[in-house]
């Protein structure tokens, strides 16, 4: 599975796409403290878009915490992990639905068509 994955139909540029994927990988674990991160060129390769996108997004990550950069070394997952504490995972748990019932508004559905997909999406869940 990719690292990252960019969505054209998102209204999310694309930078904010791989910032928001790669600090989703973080917190979830898939990404461990000290994993090398791949080059800006190579992301850039592997996702057909601008090395400048890259570079503004590990730029962000960086900026934030979520990743350490070395010449030498590489682009690492830091050590200390910015936004670890329960009150903002929630936070951004809830920043994140609201963009995405933006999205959903945005393209045309009615509040009660997206309460009753994401209601239908959290009994899924449940059933895992």
């Amino acid at each position: 599975m990719p690292l990252v994955v960019v969505n054209p139909e998102l209204l999310d540029p694309v930078h904010v796409q791989l910032v928001n994927q790669i600090e989703a990988a973080i917190e979830h674990g898939d990404l461990r403290i000290g994993a090398s991160l791949p080059t800006v060129r190579q992301l850039a390769r592997d996702l057909e878009i601008a090395p400048n996108t890259v570079a503004r997004a590990y730029a962000t990550l960086q900026e934030n915490g979520w990743i350490i950069s070395d010449r030498r070394r590489g682009t690492k997952v830091s050590h200390s992990r910015p936004n670890g504490g329960i009150v903002e995972r929630l936070r951004m748990l809830r920043v994140s639905i609201d963009e995405l019932v933006e999205t959903f508004v945005y393209r045309g559905y009615s509040p009660d068509q997206i309460g009753d997909a994401l209601d239908s999406a959290g009994k899924a869940l449940r059933i895992r």
